[in-house]
């Protein structure tokens, strides 16, 4: 048996098949964990979602921003957005069965000694918060899928405080799992900056890559994507593993055991670009 992380998939399904031949998939007995934004932007987020509800035996999988996104296009609480490519998915006659799939997935998985999660994990959480923090969300959106949805947009208050109300922890707490890169040295979420590394002004009163931070409990390793311009980066706290395939680079697993990368370049069918 092996158990794989996946980074983000986004609907590149002809390159995930790929992948599962670079790993030697054995669905008798393989398990893969996947880092959250399963569809939209590639081209085959129908024929992926049918794959993943053909192998749900196999499969863990996070909430990332994209699928949230989904869910709230679906749920009619959101416009889909010009860049979107969830038609096929939207129309397909298995939806309903995907949508009762994945908005019953968590935002965090805690795994052996990881924890599984779309975009990060804030510094002052302890992994025991965290982990209460995604089921009290978790409950919230099986419990009333379409008002959760519609309520959860929006930056505000931007920073977490044990003292918010529970609404805006919620809503706080999505943000920073599924939308967190840079943190302000107050430690609230900079929304704005997707880019490299490397072009990050290091000065103290600018923003750092949320890994960059000490954190309270660094008890288990934290398994992210969601950052393509980093591509794969491993931190003092765990690796990111969104190595932008749906911008033609390449899809990664992070083996749990081993922690041996394996790759695939994106399938030319699958992109849109």
């Amino acid at each position: 048996m092996a158990a794989y992380a996946i980074g983000d998939v986004q609907g590149c399904h002809f390159s995930f098949l790929d992948l599962l031949n670079r790993i030697n998939f054995n669905s008798d007995c393989d398990q893969i964990f996947f880092v959250g934004d399963l569809v939209n932007r590639g081209k085959n987020s129908k024929l992926f979602a049918e794959w993943c509800l053909s192998h749900q035996a196999n499969i863990k999988t996070v909430l990332g921003n994209h699928d949230l996104h989904f869910m709230a296009v679906y749920f009619g609480q959101k416009k889909k957005n010009k860049s979107d490519t969830l038609d096929g998915l939207l129309n397909s006659k298995k939806i309903s069965a995907f949508i009762e799939w994945i908005y019953q997935q968590p935002l965090v998985i805690d795994y052996e000694n990881y924890l599984i999660v779309h975009a990060g994990i804030y510094p002052h959480w302890t992994i025991d918060q965290s982990i209460d923090l995604s089921k009290k969300v978790h409950e919230d959106l099986i419990a009333e899928p379409e008002n959760f949805l519609l309520k959860m947009y929006g930056n505000d208050p931007g920073f977490w405080s044990d003292d918010l109300d529970n609404f805006l922890k919620l809503r706080m707490t999505i943000n920073i799992m599924t939308r967190m890169r840079m943190l302000n040295s107050d430690l609230s979420l900079e929304y704005n900056y997707k880019g490299e590394i490397s072009k990050i002004n290091n000065d103290k009163f600018h923003p750092k890559p949320w890994f960059d931070f000490k954190r309270l409990d660094s008890s288990k390793k934290i398994i992210t994507g969601h950052w393509s311009a980093i591509d794969i980066c491993r931190h003092q706290y765990g690796i990111s593993i969104d190595s932008g395939c749906v911008w033609g680079n390449a899809l990664t697993a992070f083996c749990l055991e081993t922690e041996e990368l394996f790759q695939v370049p994106a399938h030319p069918d699958d992109l849109i670009i």
